[in-house]
């Protein structure tokens, strides 16, 4: 296309080299100018897969050196979010931050008025909107044919017995690690965006593999509005996950026993816009009851994935003023149910908010 947008991506780590380098590089009229990292096996890989970018130690010396560039990436560490996504919109530019935006809905309501005031784009990466099987649930929905929806189980399971020993499992505050925050900002946004508004929150967290580490296993219990309950688990701990959804309905169910594969994809150097990216070979099985006792069962193919969607989208909203592709009052109303969750985990107690958190 023939206008181009100039990226400077802060970090390349995982967020920045698996899931948002190889995203930006396969979408059109998008550009890596610069990667901040001050880590030598990083800068190497760099070097390979963006051989014309510049590599910066830090983000205050890539925002006074690159003044082509209009976008910036935030894909380093959690407790980095808030303080180099405001430097970079006090420089003019749009950013674009990794989940999550920030560690509490202040921080993000503090963002979204830097944004305002200098008059720049604030958008996060909430790339699991695009997942197949995420995408499958939403167009079943539409279809009524599960009946009135009255609970959503949603997981992110695994297990790893050995803590990698980074930032994500510090149990300091500052460092935003743990899986209520990492896992739950995806499992959240999907249950408001599936069911809608949320009234009250229960939830635990609790380190498993070490005394003084990160929660590495949390449940969060969400009470809609509409009386439908969201279950969404999170652990590096089970060894026997249960399916990845289950979506159930006065007339019927739908379940996905396995989870979208784009991040394996991408892991495994695979290119995001090739042809048939974001096809799944696994399927939805759906169950439904009939009015006289009888029940049916049929297997469905996923919807395809669609992460490259983002960035498009990031691009059309800043050159043509396209809608964005996450709306951030929805990444506040996130946080702001997080914000209920962790103080649930911590007191044992019910956390009721005063007005519904929406998705608008």
């Amino acid at each position: 296309m023939s206008q181009e947008i100039g990226v400077i991506l802060l970090g390349y780590g995982l967020a920045g080299k698996v899931f948002h380098g190889p995203l930006i590089k396969a979408t059109d009229g998008l550009r890596i100018d610069a990667v901040v990292t001050n880590n030598a096996e990083r800068i190497e890989q760099v070097r390979q897969d963006f051989p014309r970018a510049k590599i910066y130690p830090t983000t205050d010396a890539a925002l006074s050196e690159c003044t082509d560039s209009s976008v910036v990436v935030v894909a380093n560490a959690n407790r980095a979010h808030v303080t180099d996504a405001t430097k970079a919109m006090d420089s003019g530019r749009h950013v674009v931050v990794d989940k999550p935006l920030a560690g509490s809905e202040a921080e993000a309501l503090l963002l979204a008025k830097t944004a305002s005031t200098r008059g720049v784009q604030l958008h996060t990466f909430q790339n699991r909107r695009w997942d197949s099987d995420f995408l499958t649930l939403l167009s079943f929905k539409e279809t009524g044919e599960l009946g009135t929806l009255h609970r959503f189980e949603s997981r992110f399971e695994r297990l790893r017995t050995i803590p990698k020993g980074n930032w994500r499992e510090l149990a300091a505050p500052e460092e935003l690690g743990g899986v209520l925050l990492d896992f739950g900002a995806h499992l959240v946004d999907q249950a408001l965006e599936l069911l809608g508004p949320v009234t009250c929150v229960d939830a635990y967290a609790r380190s498993i593999r070490q005394s003084d580490g990160a929660d590495d296993d949390m449940q969060i219990i969400l009470t809609h509005a509409n009386g439908a309950v969201s279950l969404l688990i999170g652990s590096q701990v089970s060894a026997f996950p249960d399916p990845r959804f289950m979506l159930l309905g006065s007339h019927g169910a739908i379940r996905i026993a396995q989870g979208d594969s784009q991040e394996s994809l991408l892991r495994a150097g695979a290119i995001p816009n090739a042809g048939d990216w974001g096809t799944e070979t696994i399927t939805a099985e759906v169950s439904i009851g009939h009015a006289d006792g009888t029940m049916s069962s049929r297997h469905l193919p996923l919807s395809r994935g669609l992460w490259p969607d983002f960035y498009a989208a990031v691009r059309d909203s800043i050159l043509h003023n396209a809608p964005a592709p996450v709306p951030l009052n929805d990444v506040i109303a996130n946080l702001r149910v997080l914000d209920a969750a962790r103080t649930s985990a911590s007191t044992s107690q019910r956390v009721h908010l005063d007005s519904a958190a929406s998705h608008e």
